[in-house]
């Protein structure tokens, strides 16, 4: 029997997907479900701080939900990992968040760790959105067989 969901699989990610055996995201209907983020920037480095790792994994964010005709706007629920000191990266994270979305905001639940699972990453977000059914450029999605 098919799998229910397609996988959405950005060309800018299709690498990483492939070699670590994961969807960027999927899509069930009018939800898509997206992979934990980190922010890495479009060449595949990571930067050391975590501004700029922030703004890297909301950019990537953007660009899995332009993928499927789907924006920030249809993010209804965030949630986020940030290594480190979470009190000091929070007020930074809600700078950054602030650029990033609007009214009526996502939920939002952060979970301090102490590690992720790319080295030196300081910030993972994962997040749900729900789009309508909206033109999705089909390139973007990859069916799941049997």
């Amino acid at each position: 029997m098919p799998k229910l969901f397609a996988a959405i699989v950005p060309p800018s990610l299709k690498a990483v997907s492939e070699t670590f055996q994961f969807a960027p995201a999927v899509r069930i209907g009018g939800q898509i479900l997206i992979s934990g983020i980190v922010g890495t920037d479009a060449q595949g480095l990571l930067p050391p701080d975590f501004r700029s790792q922030a703004e890297n994994v909301f950019a990537t964010l953007e660009a899995i939900l332009n993928e499927v005709g789907a924006t920030l706007d249809d993010v209804a629920s965030l949630t986020s990992y940030p290594v480190g000191d979470i009190g000091s990266q929070l007020h930074e994270l809600v700078d950054i968040k602030a650029i990033w979305s609007r009214p009526p905001y996502p939920a939002w639940t952060g979970v301090g760790v102490t590690e992720l699972g790319v080295p030196g990453a300081l910030l993972e977000l994962s997040a749900v959105a729900v789009a309508g059914d909206q033109d999705v450029d089909s390139s973007a999605l990859e069916p799941k067989g049997d």
